[in-house]
């Protein structure tokens, strides 16, 4: 098959659904697919997507996006850090697109409420070609209650259509197609997890490398590690009113690691500034933006993994944190809820927003005095995220989607 996936950028600051489509794209041309990778902005792919055609490797097309508002202040479009509807593609990328699409099987766009992506979708529709849409967790009740006037305006001018004419719309999870199907017709939801490049995760580097690292690491107190994107929506607030919940006088009984980029720029320092006040600051440690075998190490380093997540359509992270051995706590909000629950090594906490610090404090307390239940955690998830997240069967429901009539 010939197979196109649009998202407006693949940069990989922007968290797991950029990597989740570069490694799709990547398993997919390793199958035996044509491959196209196309976006605005194709910094963080491979150097051998970009050149002359390699079998087995996809191929990457970049299109210019033009930002309406930004050229009013004579700013560059790389500044962009948001969705807004004044960004779309040129008319010059729309004739590359256009020449592309021809004698495409399919058309995978990425995301629901990028002008871009309907613009995508309007040229394959003329053009006879079928399209897949991945909401990403973006129809999910909690996000849909977000900017709910502008949405609700944005499906009846562009996305509903776009919805109503799809060959199927791709859920990463039963209860992503729950929340979702409201909004299209109920028979074309498909669930298939994402794909997860787990190779790396098959031998682990040890706690080593993250404790060179970060000294921080190295006090004899456990650590409660958040990492993902540091935004509001993820909840890392939560944890550090946790942490004072938890804090007699200057004695913490953890220490908080929150590693990630901050989201939007500076937003960690609004965190800094709430752990100050609460008088935790000297038990909270930042360590940024963390890849590779560092963040892997990072993972091992700690004692739990917490993402008090408001919303999560499929939460790479952790699964990453249970491939890696180390017991999670998270919240309904993340849409594979039921899921990890199933796995024996997670904890997951169904409280609103004003006691969710409480029940984190209370859900980590429980299980630092337990070293038993950790371990039997930590024992159950390793093998568990590795077997639903098995690549072949993933690949698999991925070409009968595509293929279905």
């Amino acid at each position: 098959m010939k197979i196109v996936h649009f998202i407006k950028w693949l940069r990989l600051r922007d968290g797991g659904t950029v990597r989740a489509v570069i490694d799709l794209c990547e398993a997919l041309a390793r199958r035996g697919h044509d491959v196209i990778a196309a976006s605005a902005d194709d910094h963080d792919l491979p150097p051998s997507w970009k050149g002359p055609p390699v079998p087995g490797t996809p191929r990457s097309l970049r299109l210019d996006l033009r930002d309406l508002a930004l050229e009013l202040k004579g700013r560059p479009v790389s500044e962009a850090v948001r969705d807004t509807p004044l960004q779309f593609l040129s008319k010059a990328s729309m004739h590359a697109a256009r020449d592309t699409l021809r004698g495409v099987d399919v058309l995978h766009v990425h995301g629901m409420w990028a002008t871009a992506n309907h613009q995508m979708i309007r040229a394959a529709r003329a053009m006879g070609v079928r399209h897949v849409i991945s909401p990403h967790g973006m129809l999910d009740d909690w996000s849909m209650s977000q900017g709910r006037l502008k949405k609700r305006l944005h499906l009846a001018i562009a996305s509903g259509r776009s919805l109503a004419t799809a060959h199927a719309i791709h859920c990463t999870a039963q209860a992503e197609l729950d929340q979702a199907s409201q909004w299209f017709p109920n028979t074309k939801g498909v669930v298939i997890p994402l794909l997860f490049d787990t190779a790396p995760l098959l031998t682990l580097p040890g706690p080593a490398p993250a404790r060179a690292a970060f000294p921080w690491l190295a006090s004899d107190r456990p650590v409660v590690l958040f990492l993902s994107r540091v935004n509001a929506k993820k909840g890392p607030e939560h944890l550090i009113r946790a942490l004072a919940i938890a804090t007699r006088g200057d004695t913490a009984p953890w220490q908080l690691v929150i590693a990630g980029p901050a989201d939007p720029p500076g937003y960690d320092a609004s965190l800094k500034a709430l752990a100050r006040t609460l008088g935790v600051d000297a038990h909270v440690h930042f360590g940024g933006m963390v890849q590779g075998d560092l963040k892997w190490s990072l993972y091992q380093a700690c004692n739990i993994f917490a993402l008090p997540t408001s919303q999560e359509n499929f939460g790479y992270v952790l699964l990453e944190a249970l491939a890696c051995a180390k017991p999670v706590i998270t919240t309904r909000g993340v849409d594979i809820w039921p899921e990890l629950e199933s796995s024996a090594a997670a904890r997951i906490i169904n409280s609103p927003p004003d006691t969710l610090p409480r029940a984190l404090a209370d859900t980590i307390a429980a299980l630092l005095a337990d070293p038993a239940a950790l371990d039997r955690m930590a024992a159950a998830g390793r093998p568990w995220a590795l077997s639903f997240l098995d690549r072949d069967r993933i690949l698999d429901a991925f070409e009968a989607m595509y293929r279905a009539r």
